[in-house]
C-alpha cells in the first residue's frame, strides 16, 4: 500500500499527463478557429500569433460566396444518413447471425469480414470504379454510396453487443412464437441501442469526412460533398488562402463537433459494453 502522499503525487502526474494530451488534441481545432477569424497579416506572421490582433468575419464571407454550402450539406447528409441506415440494418442482422447461430465455417466467414478492415480503401478504389462505370453508377449518388452499403466494423461491434444479451431471452421469445426478424427488431435492437448509437455515430463521422472516394467518383458540381467542396479553396496552381480555407473547415466540421460533444458519453459506454464478452 503506497503512502497517501505518493498516491496524491501519482494522481497529480496522471492529471497533468491527461491535461497535456488534451491540449495537444485541442490545439489543431484552436488553430483552425483563430485562423478563420484572424486578419490575413496575422495568419502568415512568424512567429505565429496564437491570439489574433483583431477579430474578423471576412474569411467566412469569402467562404460563403465561393461555395454552395447548402448543396454540399444536403449531399453530405443524404450520403451519411443512407450509409449509416443501410450499414446498421445489415450489421444488425449479420451480427445477430454470427452471435446467435452456429453454422459451418462460421469463424472463417467472420474472420474474412474482419479481414476487409485491413485492406486500405486505396487498394480497392480502382476495381470498384471500373465496376461502377460498367453499371452506370459513376457520378451518381448510388456511386458515392456503393462502398458504404455495409460495414465490417458495424458487423463486429453489433455482434459483440448482441453476445451480451442472454440466450434465454431469445429462446423465450421463440417459444412465444416470435420470428427471427421480430426478435431482432423488437427485442435485440432496443437492448443494444447504446451499441447501435455508437456504431451510427462513428459511421456517420466517417462518411461525413470521407474525401477520397467522393472525389474519385464525382464529376458534377451538384453532387459534391463537403470535403470535396473544401478542396475548391486551393487553386489549380496549389496556392492556398488559409483564412477562407479555415473558415470553410469550421463551417463543415462544426455540426460534427457539436454532435460528438453531445453523444460522447453514449459512445464511450457503447464501446465499453461491446468488450464485456468475446
Amino acid at each position: 500500500m503506497l503512502p497517501r502522499g505518493l498516491r496524491g503525487m501519482g494522481r497529480l502526474l496522471l492529471y497533468l499527463l491527461v491535461s497535456g494530451v488534451a491540449v495537444l488534441m485541442l490545439l489543431p481545432f484552436y488553430w483552425m478557429l483563430i485562423t478563420a477569424v484572424s486578419p490575413a497579416p496575422d495568419i502568415i506572421a512568424f512567429p505565429p500569433k496564437w491570439i489574433p490582433s483583431r477579430l474578423t468575419l471576412e474569411h467566412f464571407q469569402t467562404a460563403f460566396d465561393k461555395a454552395a454550402w447548402l448543396t454540399y450539406y444536403w449531399n453530405s447528409t443524404v450520403v451519411a444518413v443512407v450509409s449509416v441506415g443501410s450499414s446498421l440494418l445489415f450489421g444488425l442482422f449479420a451480427g445477430y447471425a454470427f452471435a446467435v447461430y452456429r453454422f459451418p465455417l462460421q469463424n472463417v466467414f467472420f474472420l474474412l469480414i474482419l479481414g476487409t478492415l485491413m485492406v486500405p480503401v486505396q487498394v480497392t478504389s480502382v476495381a470498384l470504379y471500373v465496376l461502377l462505370a460498367q453499371i452506370g453508377w459513376v457520378d451518381t449518388v448510388l456511386g458515392i454510396l456503393a462502398p458504404n452499403f455495409a460495414s465490417a466494423f458495424g458487423v463486429f461491434m453489433i455482434r459483440q453487443g448482441i453476445k451480451i444479451v442472454p440466450m434465454d431471452l431469445i429462446e423465450a421469445a421463440r417459444m412465444d412464437g416470435a420470428g427471427e426478424v421480430r426478435i431482432v427488431l423488437t427485442i435485440i435492437a432496443p437492448l443494444i441501442k447504446t451499441t447501435l448509437a455508437t456504431v451510427a455515430m462513428l459511421l456517420f463521422l466517417g462518411s461525413w469526412n470521407d474525401f477520397l472516394w467522393p472525389v474519385i467518383v464525382i464529376n458534377s458540381t451538384d453532387l459534391r460533398t463537403l470535403p470535396v467542396g473544401i478542396a475548391l479553396f486551393k487553386d489549380p496552381y496549389g496556392n492556398i488562402n488559409y483564412g477562407p480555407l479555415m473558415a470553410a473547415t469550421v463551417i463543415s466540421t462544426a455540426p460534427m463537433l457539436i454532435a460528438y460533444a453531445i453523444s460522447q458519453k453514449y459512445m464511450i459506454r457503447g464501446v465499453a459494453l461491446t468488450g464485456l464478452k468475446g
